[in-house]
């Protein structure tokens, strides 16, 4: 099923279950609704950053600080986290849930934030959002300019809050 014809679970502005509607109506009338955000940290302690590809309908191009997106409707947010995961990096690995977090200005999301460890398993990209790969120290991912606002300000939450510590 196309991504726009994939029906995302909608909230209302307190964060209760209200319906569902397309992924292209949510974005187009700016819906409150659940999304995920998924840091993957390597034994060195880099972060995994995603290139974005030029054809994403939000941030094209930009770089993702963690893996994740928009929970799906009916979608617990584990399940989103660990589905995501696996599409975008190809990746199943144990999840911890570190926090919440909400983002108005026009997204109008609720996120859930977990941390996972990478041990070099096999990675399998996902080609139609992902470009490509870096590993980043924290402090070059939180300097990085492109960066979706909504990642950026997880990860220097989970940083403040001394999940990266």
């Amino acid at each position: 099923m196309g991504s726009s014809r994939v029906r995302v679970q909608i909230v209302d502005a307190l964060n209760r279950p209200v319906g569902s509607a397309r992924r292209c109506d949510m974005r187009r009338l700016r819906m409150w609704h659940r999304a995920v955000y998924i840091f993957v940290i390597d034994q060195q302690g880099r972060l995994c950053v995603q290139h974005r590809t030029p054809w994403k309908d939000i941030f094209p191009g930009y770089r993702d600080l963690c893996a994740g997106g928009v929970v799906d409707a009916g979608e617990s947010m584990a399940c989103a986290a660990r589905r995501e995961l696996q599409e975008e990096l190809g990746l199943s690995l144990e999840l911890n849930y570190c926090l919440k977090l909400y983002f108005e200005e026009g997204m109008n999301a609720f996120g859930s934030v977990f941390l996972t460890r990478y041990r070099n398993q096999p990675m399998t990209l996902q080609p139609s959002e992902v470009a490509g790969i870096e590993w980043l120290t924290l402090s070059e991912a939180l300097a990085i300019e492109d960066a979706t606002p909504d990642s950026h300000q997880a990860l220097k939450v989970l940083v403040e809050q001394g999940f990266l510590s």
